[in-house]
């Protein structure tokens, strides 16, 4: 069988502990494209994070992006979007507010939070985090919800960070209570809410269609919990070495870990002999 299409996520596969990308992944990478395979970013990370690392890849296709909020191409242009409306951010925020809660709108181009900057005086202006916020602008408000109101911002991606597990649990029930069409995973005392249909699974299964390419011509490759629905998908979902065992458990093939280069070795033990297709 000829695999046409290999997705792979950021960080714990393409990014070592460091954070930096090995020599070896690049020419990896670089190998499968010149057999023809349609090589792509499937991350959390926004797009301008995913963009960067697509740059030094030397990649030219599509990326999917926000945990699956958005499809877009290297332009920016987007494809395929899920995007929380104005009233749901409103509604989501204003039940966050509830609670002490640092809050961040996460959108393509913009991001607004809660958390005021050290200078009072800048409160409101337009600030640059030392993070992705790198790569578009952040603005503080005193009251997000308030500011969605005045401003109409739909959003990709909201994030919570509460003071405790148990103020999490409780805004979580109360969110999926009362604002129908979202999704809101927890992790401790964080929550992440998006609308129910961005996810990484939804996105990579409707641009297989447009490609034209089926699962069983598909090779995953991650490393997280948010990796375990497309692992399952794809004909051979790939597991990092240093994966937790819960994502292990959902793998066909746990290769090494990203310190050790493990997208390389993987990709020198299935496509070595592959001939080169089209997509």
């Amino acid at each position: 069988m000829g695999y046409r299409l290999l997705a792979m996520s950021i960080d714990g596969v393409l990014l070592k502990s460091n954070d930096r990308m090995s020599r070896e992944t690049k020419e990896a990478v670089d190998f499968v494209r010149n057999k023809g395979v349609y090589t792509l970013l499937v991350t959390n990370r926004s797009f301008g994070a995913a963009k960067k690392a697509a740059r030094h890849l030397k990649m030219e296709h599509e990326m999917i992006c926000h945990g699956g909020a958005l499809t877009a191409g290297q332009s920016g242009t987007t494809i395929l979007e899920a995007r929380m409306s104005a009233e749901m951010v409103y509604d989501a925020t204003a039940c966050m507010e509830m609670y002490p809660c640092r809050i961040q709108l996460e959108s393509q181009d913009y991001e607004w939070e809660n958390k005021e900057p050290a200078a009072k005086n800048v409160l409101g202006k337009i600030q640059f985090s030392l993070g992705e916020g790198l790569f578009q602008p952040k603005t503080y408000t005193d009251r997000v919800s308030a500011s969605a109101a005045e401003k109409q911002l739909s959003a990709l991606r909201l994030f919570g960070h509460f003071e405790s597990t148990r103020d999490a649990e409780h805004c979580r029930g109360l969110l999926e209570e009362k604002i129908p069409g979202i999704s809101v995973d927890q992790q401790e005392n964080s929550i992440t809410i998006k609308k129910e249909e961005a996810s990484k699974e939804h996105a990579l299964t409707w641009l297989m269609s447009e490609l034209g390419i089926e699962p069983e011509e598909m090779i995953y490759i991650g490393s997280g919990t948010a990796d375990i629905s497309v692992l399952d998908m794809a004909e051979i979902g790939v597991a990092m070495g240093q994966s937790p065992d819960e994502v292990k458990q959902h793998a066909d093939w746990i290769t090494r870990s990203n310190d050790q280069n493990g997208l390389a070795y993987m990709v020198k033990e299935v496509f070595r002999k592959q001939m080169k297709v089209e997509v």
